[in-house]
């Protein structure tokens, strides 16, 4: 039998960065508050989990983190005892998980919308930072690459909850944008 446990803490083990433990928690912690209908818990449970499961390759080797999330999903799904008919449900809510994401079923637009709510949050905008730092771009590379973001974000979330509760984080969000705009003039 699959044990969510289990997948938890092997998450949890494989994160060695800052972001993604602190992710998934905040994740699971909006799921009570933007869940409106019914869904398959498993499907959401595995989908918050291994969303960003590829981020470490993804900082490490500059990969792409939805295709390497995908990949690392894949194999442990199918080594694992998760049921094999909802493996590609799972697989559909990491593929559009990211902010050009266009979720076609209840658990997509779940974890969408959780990963979302997270991205223009405060912690959002500090692991951005970090990982502009990690990266080496030019300041004003970052600005544009958060301006996007910002005009991305405003059509981003699919539910309604998710809708309301994104509203005052991208007003945050928008004004960290603004604000190191000017500050670059």
């Amino acid at each position: 039998m699959f044990n969510k446990t289990e997948l938890k803490r092997l998450i949890e083990k494989e994160s060695k960065n800052f972001f993604v433990p602190g992710h998934i928690n905040r994740c699971f912690d909006l799921l009570e508050e933007i869940k409106e209908t019914s869904f398959d818990e498993e499907i959401v449970f595995a989908g918050i989990l291994l969303h960003l499961s590829g981020f470490s390759m993804h900082l490490k080797f500059n990969q792409d983190l939805t295709k390497t999330s995908l990949n690392f999903a894949k194999k442990f799904l199918v080594s694992s005892l998760f049921p094999k008919e909802k493996i590609d449900a799972v697989l559909h809510c990491i593929e559009e998980s990211d902010i050009k994401g266009k979720p076609k079923t209840t658990e997509a637009v779940l974890v969408h919308d959780l990963n979302m709510l997270d991205e223009v949050s405060s912690v959002g905008i500090i692991k951005d930072s970090v990982l502009f730092n990690l990266r080496k771009i030019p300041l004003n590379k970052f600005l544009e690459e958060q301006k996007t973001k910002s005009f991305l974000l405003k059509e981003a979330f699919f539910s309604d909850k998710a809708k309301n509760l994104a509203k005052e984080k991208t007003i945050l969000f928008d004004s960290f944008v603004k604000s190191l705009e000017n500050e670059l003039k």
